[in-house]
């Protein structure tokens, strides 16, 4: 019998020892660790941590306005003691500098910034103190576009955010190409295509794939929708879209007429000079039948 007790004894304290680990070590697991400071910053002392989404958001929002040609938003934007520092030695200070500049370059130009990748960072002093503002390390391409040509530029952007402001941005160039710009014609039959919609888009690296800037018109009401634009020469990529982004072509990746990155197949055309392309049916690299 004393046996028996002991045994049972064991058997129990045993099992209660295992809850107890296995409640500890769940408490462990869902308990988030203290964020910890990594890198430097001029010290080995100083050093960064992951700073907040809302300073990523007020620059990609300064960028965005750039394709509106909002100069009062961007304006409402930056602080006024802003300081710039872009390639080709350009050095922009103080708000009144900056007005003059964006004012001049967005008249003569059409602006688009695509976004490839950005994060916040936060400086912390040797004390601990963190900064009451954000860097942001932005990569994007910049697209500069006038009558004759578009230049692309590959680069990376060091932005500091504090209060909702634009306070400072360096811009790093890495590689630049310009491409002249070209007459193109495109045309797509939706005579087959049975659902409803109220405008057809063409989408493409051109426009940046802004949805509905670019509406195509079928004069003749044969079905067939076409839309002449000026696109930089070289290789494009796009596709016909319904209402915008209500509806769009979807092509399985190594179809003919089309290119895949990433998760994206769009249709790919090589533009030499002015040109039009063949017309092609919706959601397919053929005519319709």
């Amino acid at each position: 019998m004393n046996t028996l007790k002991i045994f049972s004894l064991v058997i129990i304290t045993s099992l209660f020892s295992c809850k107890q680990t296995y409640e500890a070590s769940k408490e462990t697991s869902t308990t988030q660790p203290a964020l910890k400071s990594v890198g430097f910053a001029g010290s080995p002392e100083n050093s960064w941590l992951l700073g907040r989404q809302e300073n990523l958001d007020v620059w990609l929002q300064w960028c965005d306005l750039h394709a509106k040609k909002d100069i009062e938003g961007l304006l409402n934007l930056a602080s006024d003691s802003i300081s710039i520092k872009a390639p080709n030695n350009i050095t922009i200070t103080g708000k009144g500098e900056f007005k003059a500049f964006i004012t001049q370059w967005l008249n003569n130009n059409d602006i688009t910034i695509q976004q490839e990748w950005g994060i916040p960072i936060n400086f912390v002093d040797k004390d601990g103190k963190k900064d009451e503002g954000d860097w942001i390390i932005n990569g994007h391409k910049l697209n500069t576009r006038n009558d004759k040509s578009m230049m692309q530029e590959d680069n990376h952007a060091n932005v500091y955010i504090k209060n909702g402001k634009v306070w400072f941005f360096k811009i790093y160039n890495h590689a630049t190409t310009t491409s002249k710009m070209v007459s193109t014609t495109f045309s797509v039959d939706l005579s087959n295509y049975k659902e409803a919609f109220k405008a057809v888009c063409l989408n493409g690296t051109f426009n940046n794939w802004c949805g509905a800037c670019n509406t195509m018109s079928d004069d003749n009401n044969d079905g067939v929708y076409e839309i002449t634009l000026d696109v930089p020469a070289g290789d494009i990529e796009y596709k016909f879209t319904l209402d915008g982004w209500n509806a769009q072509e979807t092509f399985k990746e190594g179809t003919a007429c089309t290119k895949t990155v990433a998760e994206y197949t769009n249709r790919v055309a090589t533009i030499k000079d002015n040109t039009a392309l063949p017309t092609v049916c919706f959601n397919s690299c053929d005519t319709c039948k």
